[in-house]
């Protein structure tokens, strides 16, 4: 359609400028009144490039260069600015396109409307979030004083009528209750707020509330126990014509271990919720946090970049955060989520710039010089404590996070954005494989590290791909009679070029990445083919294989088993499974419906490297556990280490208690062996019988045994 009408229609206000032959901008709208502010046209309305009244238009032609020169469909935005003479102010906006036609084009948009119209959002933005931290700061205001009241007046003797008076006036709802629950002190907010009446008093109200936001019977005696009030947005609708959105504090008043009162505050923020989710959002915040969103920060970054001031950026990820929605629903994840950035933004101030940049993912811009004194890694240490603490939600759980953060500076490190943000992202992937609440600055060996562990996911994932990985398999024996009653099957991976891998270095990168669920069915498959050739030659030899502890929250492991089992034509009589101890811990409940179906199919359990890690009673007891391997490292000095021995004898007598064999790992010599048969450790594992070697090898070996 033709410019000039859509100018008049009022769609659009824009000069339109053709990229011709010749490299002239030759300017299809002459006519428009403000364009003589913004450019200067010749007798043939091409744009004259030596004389541009606008500064900003001129430096965008810099860019602008380089997309016309280009040869792909390309269009680049100079972003708002302002134009201003003595009679009138401009809002503009430049855009140079690359069309796939070929064709070439400047845009000169007058953006008045749109510009009044993003200032309104923001406006109404920052209105929303002064309102929603003003709230929370009179929440926190109110109980510290009435805290102090309650301590100091149990009975509420003397200063009952001015304190009375201070509450009725209020415009938060305060409902006080004794501990047993009976109402003390209540305001005309709380009634209004909580939909009372004759019938159903404030404390009624509170009762309901409670119960319908679906908190647990612990969720009260918890923040009692800990001492501690908890906060929260809340929606709540006790009857068909009444819904509101509440900000809430639930606070015990404690006489020493002594609960004397409830507070409750309530504010309705229905207004923030109601209107502010699209001005936040419009406005580079994030709805749910009411901190910058993503687009938010990188714009910032970019800015500081272009100012060229020193400053530090911060990538904060949250450890595991998918586990936390799946054990205590997505509700418990967001309340964890927004008391995670008020947190973060109490402990960073004013004094940096903070936003939510992923689901789980935080980031924080700080100048360098207002760390006064303190590194860097030292106060993202600090961070790390206070975001760390344990954290109450309504479904009476108190989840410890772990945190990893990545750190990169400007200018030392890049000169750009774009590469800041790849450096500290860099820093965080390295943190986040050392574990959990680690803290790691990013250097050139830490890049050079980067990059080979993303040639070598690539090698290993066409090596899982290519099945150019092999099977070895190394025997246990009886210590009592010396014969192989089973086998532990090893991955081993040498390249195409004929470099050995070790276990100790892939296996970790697979964990790392996803590439583990691949190698855990090819290693399943792999398993089942010895298995085959075990049986063909009439031995009777059990194999077992180790599981990841991401492999036990996939809920496809136990199908792909019994897929192989069936394909295979095995029984899981013939199979064992070994699992390290930090899989209970972490995934205790996972891990128990796991281990159950695994033993109604036949298959048994074992614990390997047993007292290296969290052992636990617990698991012992309560999980169907068949054997547990202790680990080679309590093995190697048994002849000379009295510690050691005291320790192995301890696991081989408890294992007996509990009517558990006991694998012993990494026996090497005669003096090892005596030893463990002497204290009747029942299976033995180690270079002393055999070494790890080829299925082949193993089943011939083991055919001369017999």
């Amino acid at each position: 359609m033709d410019i000039h009408l859509l100018n008049a229609l009022g769609i659009t206000n824009c000069a339109l400028f053709k990229y011709t032959d010749t490299h002239e901008l030759e300017c299809l709208t002459p006519e428009l009144p403000w364009l003589s502010q913004v450019v200067t046209l010749d007798a043939n309305n091409n744009l004259e490039k030596q004389h541009i009244p606008s500064i900003f238009l001129d430096d965008f032609f810099l860019d602008a260069n380089e997309v016309w020169k280009g040869s792909n469909s390309f269009s680049l935005s100079s972003g708002f600015w302002t134009e201003q003479n003595e009679s009138h102010l401009l809002r503009l906006e430049a855009l140079a396109i690359n069309s796939e036609s070929g064709a070439r084009y400047l845009v000169v948009k007058n953006v008045e409307e749109q510009f009044d119209e993003k200032r309104r959002t923001l406006q109404a933005a920052r209105e929303l979030l002064l309102s929603h931290h003003e709230i929370v700061g009179q929440h926190e205001y109110i109980r510290h004083k009435l805290n102090n009241v309650l301590r100091k007046n149990t009975r509420l003797q003397k200063l009952v009528p001015p304190i009375q008076q201070a509450i009725h006036d209020l415009d938060t709802g305060v409902v006080i209750l004794d501990n047993d629950g009976a109402l003390v002190l209540d305001n005309k907010a709380s009634h209004r707020l909580l939909y009372c009446n004759s019938s159903t008093p404030s404390s009624i109200r509170i009762s309901e509330l409670i119960k319908d936001i679906g908190a647990p019977p612990t969720f009260l005696p918890a923040l009692v126990e800990k001492k501690t009030p908890w906060q929260g947005e809340l929606f709540w609708q006790p009857v068909d014509e009444y819904k509101v959105w509440l900000q809430v504090t639930i606070h015990p008043v404690l006489q020493g271990d002594q609960l004397t009162h409830w507070v409750y505050l309530l504010t309705d923020i229905t207004h923030i919720h109601g209107n502010g989710e699209g001005a936040l959002i419009a406005s580079g915040m994030d709805s749910l946090t009411k901190v910058a969103n993503r687009n938010l920060f990188i714009d910032t970054v970019k800015r500081s970049v272009n100012e060229q001031s020193a400053f530090k950026l911060f990538l904060i990820d949250i450890c595991g955060f998918k586990k936390i929605n799946e054990s205590l629903s997505y509700q418990s994840g967001d309340e964890i989520l927004k008391t995670f950035a008020l947190r973060l933004q109490s402990y960073v101030g004013n004094n940096g710039f903070i936003a939510r940049i992923g689901s789980n993912e935080f980031a924080l811009v700080k100048r360098s010089d207002t760390f006064r004194g303190h590194t860097s890694e030292d106060y993202a240490e600090e961070l790390i404590k206070k975001l760390t603490q344990t954290y109450n939600v309504l479904n009476g759980s108190e989840p410890h996070l772990g945190v990893n953060v990545g750190i990169a500076n400007f200018p030392s490190d890049c000169n750009s954005a774009e590469s800041l943000l790849q450096c500290a992202d860099i820093a965080l992937q390295a943190a986040k494989y050392q574990g959990r609440n680690n803290v790691l600055i990013y250097s050139e060996a830490l890049h050079k590290q980067h990059n080979a562990s993303n040639e070598l996911e690539r090698q290993l994932r066409k090596a899982i791909e290519g099945n150019e990985l092999t099977l070895f398999l190394q025997p246990i024996v009886n210590l009592a009679t010396g014969k192989i009653v089973k086998c532990e099957a090893l991955a081993r991976w040498k390249t195409s070029s004929g470099e050995f891998i070790p276990p100790d270095v892939f296996i970790p990168l697979a964990e790392k990445s996803d590439l583990i669920f691949a190698f855990g069915e090819w290693l399943i498959n792999e398993a089942c083919e010895a298995i085959e050739a075990i049986k063909a030659a009439n031995l009777d030899i059990r194999l077992a294989i180790n599981i990841s502890g991401r492999q036990v929250t996939d809920l496809a492991l136990l199908t792909q088993i019994k897929n192989a089992l069936d394909d295979h034509k095995l029984s899981g009589s013939s199979l064992s499974i070994e699992l390290t101890e930090s899989v209970f811990v972490e995934s205790l409940d996972s891990v128990s419906i796991l281990l159950n179906e695994l033993r109604d199919m036949g298959i048994t359990v074992s614990i390997d490297d047993f007292g290296t890690g969290f052992s636990s009673l617990v698991y012992l007891k309560k999980l169907p556990i068949d054997e547990l391997k202790i680990d080679r490292s309590f093995v190697s000095e048994l002849e000379e280490n009295t510690e050691d021995q005291a320790i192995v004898q301890a696991i081989l007598s408890l294992a007996h208690n509990l009517n558990i064999k006991i694998i012993a790992e990494g026996i090497e010599t005669k003096q090892q062996q005596e030893f463990l048969k002497s204290h009747d450790c029942t299976y033995g594992q180690g270079y002393l019988y055999q070494r790890p070697v080829a299925i082949s090898e193993f089943v011939s070996s083991a055919k001369k045994l017999r």
